[in-house]
């Protein structure tokens, strides 16, 4: 089974409660829920189990932020530097980075790796506040890592409720979101 087989076939399970329970604010077991139903189906493929959680992880942050109605802008190159996810948008990254966000899933827990994106990232957006990794395992480099196997308070289970938290200071941001 390839990894989006696996995801999707348990989003489909799930898909009758997804959209009332991030409106309830429930996005947390949402993502828990469907991690803990695919880790298992997932571990059992063979590669890097960095890049098959990341690949997992990015797809499903895409069906997410989606169904929660989140503006973003996925897999885009702004200035030369690519970037996987900006919310709101890159525009919105050009001419405020402080009410953008930057969101990567650099498929390795190489802290190296992650150093040299987090300098590029900084290019593009000087608040290192506002750039966040999704990794495999928590690392220490400087900036918020949403680990894939961690329950504390940076899992990857509380990203959504996070950005939506982020999205609410913001408001440009509110005003895309009720499409005024």
């Amino acid at each position: 089974m390839e990894i989006k087989e696996i995801l999707y076939n348990s989003i489909d399970n799930h898909s009758k409660y997804i959209v009332s329970d991030i409106a309830q604010g429930k996005s947390s077991e949402v993502i828990e829920t469907i991690c803990k139903e695919c880790k298992k189906q997932l571990g059992e493929l063979e590669g890097n189990k960095s890049e098959i959680l990341g690949t997992f992880a990015e797809g499903l942050m895409h069906y997410l932020l989606t169904t929660a109605l989140i503006p973003s802008q996925r897999k885009i190159t702004f200035n030369d530097v690519y970037v996987d996810i900006s919310i709101p948008d890159v525009k919105i990254l050009g001419i405020s980075p402080q009410d953008a966000l930057i969101i990567s899933f650099p498929k390795t827990n190489d802290a190296s790796t992650i150093k040299n994106r987090l300098t590029e990232f900084t290019k593009i957006q000087p608040n290192k506040e506002n750039i966040w990794f999704v990794l495999e395992n928590e690392i220490d480099i400087g900036t918020r890592i949403y680990a894939i196997n961690n329950k504390e308070s940076f899992s990857f289970s509380n990203i959504i409720n996070d950005i939506i938290g982020f999205l609410t200071n913001k408001k440009q941001s509110k005003l895309k979101l009720f499409g005024i």
